[in-house]
């Protein structure tokens, strides 16, 4: 059987491209009349070919029929190939990057009679462009982040290679030693530590080199002769699984140990450094009773010092936060761990406020506990900064709704209670009519205002186990749950359309607008999903804009 020219290549442009492919009809050299599409278009743009004969004004929303007008007649007035990338929606409701190639036919007159457009799907790479865009700069950031770290480093800092040779030195090195790095690179960094310490000083190094952090106390020679005592700290740097060298950093500790030699007793050495401390210390005896608190207490906590005394450590935590303090104190305890927790304690003015502590255990010589030395800040600076990050994550910086990330986590839990409960829920997506006009008329700033003004019209009209969360733009998307009947849900969207139909008032702005509602229902006959529920309502919405707006539309 031979098939046609003609058929033949029809089938090819409709299921043999798997690029989306239009054909558009010029009319009158300004009118684009949808004469083709392939199943392509049928699948990913969410089209039908009821759109064949139709003009963009007829079949898509103002803004983005515009815009395709736009490039249509560029190609008109140029005669000549148009390559541009934009967005377009799939089924799904999810916003997909497409790269469109408009190529125009002319008759034998050189007269533009059809214009063809691919669409190529290039989400995928557009997604992998932007990921290793991040990853770069990610990189970027990170070497600044190290080189400040290693350069603005209050501690002295050395790279040593594995042979033990000084490759680069920081600011504090020189303030520390009073070698510059010019004056120390190339040098062996055992010839910086006194004879009497040396031995120790290859022992740790060796170590150190075989992948082992280590941290011991030595003594040097600093430039102007005189001995300083050093606390250094020896990481590996490691690479590739291998280490290649050593950072040495290194804490002058020679004031800290000239203040104790002044004291014999180790009393009174904890009450120094206690009394000039600006955390809170505490120390606690074999039950848990506190023995002693640093004064600290006073300025931290605006409480007495004194007031602690004999009480048991959890005295003025949080109840809720005790019991999880407790136990970790008994493991501390049991293992010879250090203690490290986050909880509440009270302040006398402030209330709760968040805390952190790391303790450590005492144990006697026949290695029972004697006593916990605890070391405490307030940490209730980092915890706000953390809850507003994960609170900006799941919400819309200009309403104040929950965002698509957290309402898509909110239906999936939806979804669960009714496979598990048979808890019943419907989805509504809506949007303000004309809203474009808004933006256009009284510009951005009305417009971002009156996004929040739908949020709140429509927000006082649910109730609040509800939930209502903007996807973008001025479209937003609402959760009914416990439903008994669909006609809950239309209760609920006829009572937002009176809500928003009423006039408003934005500053100078008055004007009276309308919302179209697609409520998406949960299916008896066939299974229910996210993918499902936001399709059908997405099309419902479109049904009930192309009906005129100001009403919903129900799928399901």
């Amino acid at each position: 059987m031979i098939i046609p020219k003609e058929q033949l290549l029809n089938n090819v442009l409709l299921n043999g491209i798997q690029d989306m492919v239009y054909i558009m009809e010029v009319k009158d050299q300004d009118k684009f009349i949808y004469n083709f599409i392939n199943h392509a278009v049928l699948k990913y743009a969410g089209l039908t070919k009821d759109i064949i004969g139709r003009t963009f004004h007829e079949v898509l929303d103002q803004q983005k029929a515009d815009f395709l007008y736009r490039k249509y007649k560029e190609v008109l007035d140029s005669k000549d190939i148009v390559v541009y990338n934009d967005l377009f929606p799939s089924p799904i409701g999810e916003t997909r990057y497409g790269e469109n190639v408009l190529t125009p036919i002319f008759d034998e007159d050189n007269n533009c009679t059809h214009i063809v457009a691919v669409v190529k799907d290039i989400t995928e790479r557009r997604l992998a462009e932007d990921v290793a865009e991040k990853a770069r700069e990610l990189l970027i950031e990170g070497k600044q982040r190290y080189q400040s770290l290693f350069d603005y480093n209050l501690d002295g800092v050395m790279a040593i290679d594995e042979d033990g040779i000084i490759v680069a030195a920081n600011r504090s090195i020189e303030l520390i030693t009073g070698y510059s790095e010019d004056n120390l690179k190339g040098v062996p960094y055992i010839t910086l530590i006194l004879p009497e310490d040396v031995d120790k000083a290859k022992k740790y190094f060796e170590i150190a080199i075989n992948g082992i952090l280590e941290e011991f106390s030595v003594k040097m020679r600093n430039k102007s002769g005189d001995n300083i005592e050093l606390i250094i700290k020896l990481t590996p740097i490691i690479v590739n699984d291998k280490t290649v060298g050593i950072y040495a950093i290194c804490k002058d500790i020679t004031e800290q140990i000239t203040i104790q030699n002044k004291y014999t007793e180790s009393e009174n050495k904890f009450e120094i450094i206690a009394e000039y401390s600006g955390d809170l210390i505490t120390m606690l005896d074999h039950a848990g009773k506190i023995t002693y608190v640093s004064p600290s207490y006073r300025d931290v906590l605006n409480f007495n010092p004194e007031e602690y005394i004999g009480k048991e450590f959890y005295y003025n935590v949080h109840p809720e936060d005790i019991d999880d303090l407790f136990e970790s104190f008994e493991n501390s305890k049991k293992s010879g761990k250090p203690w490290e927790a986050q909880f509440r304690q009270k302040h006398r003015k402030m209330g709760w406020i968040w805390s952190e502590l790391k303790g450590s255990p005492v144990f006697d010589e026949n290695k029972a506990f004697k006593q916990m030395v605890v070391l405490s800040r307030d940490i209730s600076f980092r915890k706000n900064y953390e809850d507003k990050l994960k609170y900006f994550a799941y919400h819309d910086s200009l309403t104040g709704l929950p965002n698509r990330r957290y309402f898509t986590m909110k239906l999936k839990e939806a979804l669960d209670s009714f496979e598990s409960n048979g808890d019943k829920f419907a989805i509504i997506i809506m949007d303000l009519d004309r809203f474009k006009e808004i933006n256009d008329t009284f510009g951005h700033d009305i417009g971002d205002k009156a996004i929040s003004e739908f949020a709140f019209r429509v927000g006082k009209q649910i109730r609040s186990k509800d939930t209502l969360a903007r996807l973008g733009g001025d479209e937003f998307v609402l959760l009914l749950q416990s439903l008994d009947c669909k006609d809950d849900a239309i209760h609920i969207a006829e009572d937002i359309i009176d809500a928003v139909k009423a006039p408003w008032q934005i500053d100078h702005a008055e004007f009276v607008t309308t919302t179209s509602l697609g409520i998406s229902l949960l299916s008896r006959d066939k299974a229910n999903s996210y993918e499902s529920l936001f399709r059908n309502a997405d099309q419902a919405l479109y049904e009930a804009k192309h009906a005129g707006g100001n009403r919903y539309s129900i799928k399901m």
